[in-house]
């Protein structure tokens, strides 16, 4: 009798051990189709408005930006207006380094190591939150739970990972492969919450061009659209994401 529990427990241990492991690959899964779908596009250039407001809606600022992305890791983004902050650029050109350009100053600064878990000039958008849509290389993900429409992801942040946010809750929607809502936690606290507002599809192509970051700890949001979209048009080719283009006025 003992030997038949102990062969039973055995059993379980192993089902079980195996239900885990295929939970986390699908997770895995799930979040290389995420990064997949936002990094979809060779490459897209966009005009951009930013408003930036204080929760209760008081405090309200504009700015306008362009911007320039391709892949998974390169991107260029420059504040057209208002004047102050005009021809400031931020470059990720996949170095693993971000170049920050102050025209008043002609003057670039690297951005790195815990740098880049800084607010972008006022923003409630860090360096890293602007730059990339890296997920994978800084969290492993479990599936918390899933719905017809969406999973919930739980990412827990690597050993040696430079990201500031020890867990992320990260709604997919199932049709879109495009996270609804992303809480950004450190340890239990929830700091920020990004959601996706709005998507533009075009052929294969399926970009956020309307999303919200809400500083929970600061009661401040950011809000970013994206107009104009044009895609695949060998920006990488044109120099774009580099340090001369990063100074170039537009």
């Amino acid at each position: 009798m003992k030997k038949i529990i102990l062969i039973v427990t055995v059993v379980l241990i192993s089902l079980f051990a195996v239900v885990a492991a295929s939970a986390a690959e699908t997770a895995d899964e799930i979040l290389q189709r995420v990064e997949n779908t936002l990094a979809g596009p060779r490459d897209y250039e966009a005009s951009a408005s930013m408003v930036l407001a204080n929760t209760d809606g008081t405090g309200r600022e504009s700015r306008s930006l362009h911007l320039w992305f391709a892949g998974k890791e390169k991107s260029l983004i420059k504040f057209v207006s208002p004047a102050g902050i005009e021809g400031i650029g931020l470059l990720n050109d996949g170095d693993g380094i971000m170049y920050l350009y102050l025209p008043a100053q002609n003057r670039i600064r690297a951005i790195e190591g815990s740098l880049k878990n800084e607010d972008f000039q006022g923003t409630d958008f860090s360096y890293n939150e602007m730059g990339t849509y890296e997920y994978r290389a800084h969290y492993t993900a479990v599936v918390e739970k899933e719905d017809e429409q969406t999973w919930t992801l739980v990412l827990s942040r690597k050993p040696g990972s430079d990201r500031v946010y020890s867990r992320l809750i990260m709604t997919v929607d199932k049709n879109t492969l495009v996270p609804r809502k992303i809480e950004l936690y450190s340890g239990e606290a929830l700091r920020k919450v990004l959601q996706i507002l709005e998507i533009k599809k075009s052929g294969s192509y399926t970009i956020p061009v309307r999303v919200r970051m809400d500083n929970i700890v600061r009661g401040h949001y950011t809000e970013l659209t994206l107009s104009d979209v044009k895609f695949d048009q060998g920006l990488e080719a044109q120099g774009v994401f580099t340090k001369r283009f990063l100074k170039k006025s537009l």
